[in-house]
């Protein structure tokens, strides 16, 4: 495998230079900014091209390293040339290999490598891309063909369903943005108690430190999971302290949010505690004003 990037951004530089560093084959960079491209090959120790059709002649594989909105431009491009037994492959988490349209015409085989880790610095982030995990979709040849790249990493690499590739995504995001999102409401529900904001952070910090570290941490060779690790009055089917809840945010931004995530943890804890009911639990989110609470 001999790998052409296209693309020498904060993905395409840390790329190159990581299957470098394990041993892979990368013919080099080839970028709209012809800086970047020969700084990446510089960093790298590969070659730079100052067009995209002596990238593809020098390489098997190519990888598209753009942002999501720019991939459907470059396959258009790609796609004109001739790319026959080659393999394309991008690198974004929400679009899936579906995006390079009509490939088979082509005679490429496509498919898509998401790394599962935020690249911070196009010549650090390589250091610590062990440690991330690799979700890989597309076509059976492709995907046959990048196995000798996944040999040399030691990631662990799952393959899932092109037609869930935004499902996936979407479930990424929750974990990650969404999470800070939800901190940010209890920081502000805090502010609004008279707390300041530097007091909130150091009060919420080592709460929702421990509770991730509970639901990840392992026991007998296995994740806690949320539902183990799930404590607070949902999970003790307290319905008159969720009610006070309730009501003192009764018409404010939060009431939404809160009830939303009330009925998702209402769930887990009905899996937690499968013999206990928690029916009126789960009423009390579907009410939709303070009066209506028992």
């Amino acid at each position: 495998m001999r790998i052409g990037i296209i693309g020498a951004g904060k993905v395409g530089t840390t790329m190159g230079k990581y299957v470098i560093c394990h041993g892979g084959s990368v013919s080099g960079f080839y970028s709209r900014t012809s800086d970047s491209a020969k700084e990446a090959a510089e960093f790298s120790g590969t070659g730079y091209f100052d067009n995209m059709d002596s990238l593809i002649d020098a390489s098997d594989t190519l990888f598209v390293a753009t942002s999501d909105e720019a991939v459907p431009a470059v396959w258009d491009c790609i796609a004109k040339k001739n790319v026959k037994g080659k393999v394309v492959c991008h690198f974004s988490g929400s679009l899936s290999s579906d995006v390079f349209s009509n490939w088979g015409e082509t005679g490429a085989l496509v498919c898509s490598l998401h790394p599962i880790y935020a690249f911070s610095n196009k010549f650090n982030s390589y250091h610590n891309l062990t440690e991330a995990m690799f979700a890989v979709e597309g076509c059976e040849g492709a995907l046959m063909h990048m196995q000798s790249l996944f040999a040399l990493l030691p990631n662990r690499v799952i393959t899932i369903d092109t037609s869930q590739k935004a499902k996936y995504h979407a479930a990424l995001c929750a974990a990650s943005n969404q999470v800070i999102g939800l901190i940010y409401m209890a920081v502000e529900m805090l502010k609004e108690t008279g707390i300041t904001e530097e007091m909130a952070y150091m009060l919420l910090g080592p709460l929702v430190q421990n509770n991730v570290k509970s639901v990840f941490e392992e026991k007998d060779g296995h994740a806690t999971g949320c539902a183990g690790a799930l404590t607070g009055p949902v999970e003790r089917n307290d319905c008159g302290t969720v009610c006070k809840h309730l009501a003192s945010l009764a018409g404010s931004r939060w009431d939404i949010p809160y009830r939303s995530m009330g009925g998702v943890l209402t769930e887990l804890a009905g899996k937690k505690n499968p013999s206990r009911n928690y029916r009126q639990m789960q009423g009390l989110w579907q009410q939709e004003s303070a009066e209506e609470l028992p």
